[in-house]
């Protein structure tokens, strides 16, 4: 089962020239309509703490719900400072914003739906346009998705009895593996998790840990498990269901090595309002490091950095926050309303730094130093963000200290020197694929279509051609 089909052109095929990238304008907003415009003339409404502001930007996948009513998806660029670098808001009938990754090439995957469906895109990075922009119609509801392979969408989905993990081969153009929860009953029984036929399992996050061995957060039974792709034999498993006290319905699980190789999973064990890490030592998991209180409210994404501090998204918090290994809030700023990834530029994707065990910082932490925000002032910064109208979400020619025309109304930041990031160079194609005249991707098999894949950058790029 696949995506819908959609009709293709002709993509002419070159090799050894430069390639250049079809890219689809983005839609507009959706959700609640903000008021006016609000000008800055004194600092950003959604700044926080920024005892030692990072060298780059901080993207934020924003989902988009407060008290009950739908708000914009967003996401959301942030510069050092907590000035605002840029926002593409979701829009054009998409519904939420979940995983947002950002690709080989400089541009951004992220997971929305549409009408009940998983819709797959993949963001410019510095327009903000849709540079592909995929309808998977028979995948409901799809939270973390990622490029693994090279040319294989790693994708959960959820919805129905049929929760599932997923690989679709964006070459082949069909779903190539799939673990089906229904057929492995025998270790998430339907009479655990939530409703059989409904959200059941809410397997909410999928990781490729090494070749052949996915991690997949299973929320609804309170449990993180390594799945072999060859056998679909569960290799390990973190938690168990209904023991609260390892996990409760968490979200977006990390998995790091120790120094001496030992696995270990960083999770926002959401439901404990708290961020977690767990050790394997030998057939067990050992609790190394706990970061709790500070106003901690179902947190939904954790990421190590290289520098030893954890990226956290608090969902009910509303905000994102770097912290020490102490504990210490170093960098904040809110994000409303419900953020849900956070991936920090110019450090690899997920968690690249070290484990908790291989540092002093091991035990249980009180997250301290954090701002206080009224609810009138996390609704203030929601406004502000709805209204900035710059799509870029990296800055152009890299990170500059200047300000700009678009700095003095999304907030300039002047206060740190950083180093340049590399961003997707004009023309550079899609890692996923050619969005022809801007619609939607080719989906489905055309007879006497030849698909051809060629690396670049590490990626796979591929195209098609429709002639015979």
């Amino acid at each position: 089962m696949g995506p819908n089909t959609r009709s293709v052109g002709l993509v002419a095929l070159v090799l050894l020239a430069p390639l250049v990238g079809v890219a689809a304008a983005a839609g507009g907003h959706a959700g609640t309509a903000p008021p006016a415009a609000p000008t800055q003339s004194g600092p950003n409404p959604c700044v926080g703490t920024t005892a030692d502001p990072p060298e780059t930007p901080t993207v934020v996948s924003i989902q988009g719900a407060h008290a009950g009513e739908k708000t914009d998806a967003m996401v959301v660029s942030v510069r050092p400072s907590g000035a605002v670098l840029g926002v593409h808001n979701v829009g054009d009938h998409r519904w939420w914003a979940y995983d947002v990754d950002r690709l080989s090439n400089g541009n951004f995957l992220l997971a929305t739906t549409r009408n009940r469906h998983t819709n797959i895109v993949e963001l410019d990075a510095e327009t903000g346009d849709h540079v592909t922009d995929r309808d998977f119609e028979g995948v409901h509801d799809t939270h973390d998705v990622d490029l693994v392979n090279g040319d294989e969408l790693l994708m959960n989905d959820m919805g129905d009895e049929r929760n599932r993990v997923l690989v679709y081969n964006l070459t082949r153009e069909e779903v190539v593996w799939e673990y089906r929860f229904d057929e492995h009953t025998d270790r998430f029984p339907t009479s655990g998790g939530g409703p059989y036929g409904e959200d059941w399992t809410h397997n909410n996050d999928v990781e490729q840990v090494r070749e052949g061995v996915i991690m997949v957060s299973v929320r609804n039974y309170d449990q993180v498990v390594a799945i072999n792709r060859s056998t679909k034999e569960t290799e390990w498993t973190l938690g168990e269901d209904d023991n609260a006290a390892v996990l409760n319905e968490q979200h977006n699980p990390d998995f790091i090595t120790t120094e001496d190789g030992r696995a270990t999973v960083l999770v926002a064990d959401s439901l404990n309002d708290r961020v977690v890490e767990y050790t394997r030592e030998g057939d067990e998991w050992n609790r190394t490091w706990v970061l709790r209180g500070g106003g901690l409210a179902e947190p939904r994404d954790a990421d190590r950095l290289p520098n030893g501090n954890t990226l956290v998204v608090d969902r009910r918090g509303h905000r994102t926050v770097e912290v020490t290994p102490e504990g210490e809030v170093v960098w904040e700023v809110y994000t409303p309303w419900q953020p849900y990834d956070a991936e920090r530029l110019g450090t690899p994707d997920e968690s690249s730094g070290p484990a908790m065990t291989d540092t002093d910082a091991a035990g249980v932490r009180e997250m301290t130093g954090h701002a206080t925000f009224t609810d009138r002032g996390i609704q203030r910064c929601y406004e502000f963000l709805s209204n900035v109208t710059e799509n870029r979400l990296v800055p152009e020619g890299g990170i500059s200290t200047a300000a700009t025309d678009a700095d003095a109304t999304i907030g300039s930041d002047t206060d740190r020197a950083s180093p340049t990031v590399a961003a997707s160079p004009a023309g550079t194609d899609s890692v996923l694929g050619e969005d022809d005249e801007g619609g939607g991707f080719p989906v489905a098999p055309v007879a006497g279509a030849a698909v051809v894949v060629i690396a670049l950058g590490g990626a796979a790029v591929w195209y098609r051609s429709t002639g015979a």
